[in-house]
């Protein structure tokens, strides 16, 4: 009796040695994010332990100013974060070492101008007061449409504020037009007349969240930030085979009840697969992510916020989805 006593004090300290050295072994992804919707599978994966399962944890870090988090890259902070490619493309004008290696959502009608009534076109806008983030995915998807439809941001009045502010401005009827965010698009269709204009939806996949990390993290911590995106896809997959219990989780990060996540997500937001993901990124330079990097390139020479000079070499990484599964 007493050898088994001690047979199981001695396993039971192996047990608990091994489980401290899994701890230990974890590699920890400093990661900066907001509260945008369409990042909820990150913590859907982390609820659920598919990042544990791929022996990585992540520590999220709440910046809603993207300047933050660009700073924060830089000094080393942050490992990874979040964000457009319009917006990828303005801190590499700054000299943000970032590198997109993940397509994370594409937002397809999540985003959008909602106008009153009397507004029928992107034309009807010549010389009109518009709410609308600076600097940031509102105001690259308003210049997007204006430049298509031959026209310049010079032809609007700019009122800088936040998304959900802009959305807030155009409900209560301080504005006629704003360009917002759901679910401040859903609540513009309760101003009479209120209803949206144009929204991503229209841009043909142009509106996209990446996932970015730095040139040097990059360099050494390939494997973990492979197990990142593994632990993504995981979550993707659960939300298809379990989506009333992924909802649940993800929507508790939003503070909004299960149902009304879902109708937003599924109204407004693509996660794009893994398949999805190699497709967009392509090879070789040619994909429709360079397509996009083009297109808001362009809109941002246009528009003065970058010089015909930006050099954009090496700011996407294929390499890391092609080889996800290779040892697996």
């Amino acid at each position: 009796k007493l050898r088994s006593l001690l047979d199981s004090i001695f396993e039971e300290k192996e047990i608990s040695k091994n489980s401290e050295s899994e701890k230990i072994e974890k590699q920890v992804i400093h990661m900066g994010i907001l509260s945008w919707v369409g990042y909820a599978p990150f913590y859907l994966a982390q609820e659920k332990g598919f990042f544990g399962e791929e022996n990585v944890e992540i520590e999220f870090f709440l910046m809603e100013d993207v300047a933050q988090r660009r700073i924060s890259l830089i000094k080393g902070e942050l490992d990874a974060y979040v964000d457009t490619i319009d917006s990828m493309i303005l801190g590499k004008s700054q000299g943000v070492p970032s590198v997109a290696i993940m397509e994370i959502d594409v937002s397809d009608g999540a985003d959008a101008i909602v106008v009153t009534s009397d507004i029928k076109s992107i034309k009807d806008l010549r010389g009109k007061k518009i709410a609308v983030q600076k600097n940031f995915v509102p105001e690259a998807m308003l210049n997007y449409f204006l430049i298509e439809n031959g026209m310049s941001p010079d032809d609007v009045e700019i009122l800088d504020a936040d998304g959900g502010a802009s959305g807030a401005a155009f409900v209560s009827g301080n504005v006629d037009v704003a360009v917002t965010f759901e679910p401040w698009v859903s609540k513009a269709k309760t101003r009479e007349g209120g209803h949206v204009l144009v929204s991503s939806a229209d841009t043909d996949s142009a509106i996209v969240d990446v996932l970015l990390t730095s040139e040097s993290y990059l360099e050494g911590n390939k494997e973990t930030l492979e197990s990142v995106m593994r632990g993504w896809f995981k979550a993707l997959d659960f939300v298809e085979s379990n989506p009333d219990e992924a909802y649940e989780i993800m929507s508790k990060h939003y503070n909004m009840p299960a149902d009304e996540f879902k109708t937003i997500i599924s109204e407004g937001i693509i996660w794009p697969s893994y398949e999805e993901n190699i497709i967009y990124f392509g090879s070789n330079g040619e994909g429709r992510m360079y397509e996009v990097i083009d297109i808001f390139t362009e809109v941002l020479q246009k528009t003065g916020k970058i010089t015909d000079s930006l050099d954009i070499t090496g700011s996407v990484e294929e390499g890391l989805l092609v080889n996800l599964y290779e040892d697996k």
